[in-house]
């Protein structure tokens, strides 16, 4: 199973296929995931194993358990991090898998990354 790291957050890639990237991310708390943004072209969805995921999906601020599945449909601006104060285990799927392991990768590594290359649009 292949492993990235950055300060506060570590991804382990599960699935890597076309049709769909499945990612375990582990954060330590205060951590921040991603800011505001969007993919046009799939859906970005979120399953929680431990801890508790502070999202906001279209406007709307959402802490997710355990055992919850919050999704991101194409061309809905979300967010997420960890603002609890424990760790936190959740899987991140993407369907279709838009490369976004390989998006993660690169990042990771420190490298000038496009992400509309990988369909993610920021928002300000």
């Amino acid at each position: 199973m292949e492993v990235t790291e950055r300060p506060g957050r570590r991804a382990l890639v599960k699935v890597s296929r076309e049709e769909l990237v499945l990612m375990e991310f582990e954060m330590e708390p205060e951590t921040d995931g991603a800011g505001p943004h969007f993919h046009r072209r799939h859906i970005d969805s979120f399953y929680v194993l431990e801890g508790e995921l502070e999202l906001t999906v279209d406007g709307e601020t959402v802490h997710a358990r355990p055992g919850d599945l919050v999704h991101a449909a194409p061309g809905v601006v979300h967010s997420f991090k960890n603002s609890s104060g424990g760790r936190i285990r959740l899987l991140n799927i993407h369907t279709p898998g838009m490369r976004f392991d390989e998006y993660i990768r690169r990042m990771d590594a420190g490298e000038d990354v496009d992400p509309a290359e990988y369909d993610s649009f920021a928002v300000d």
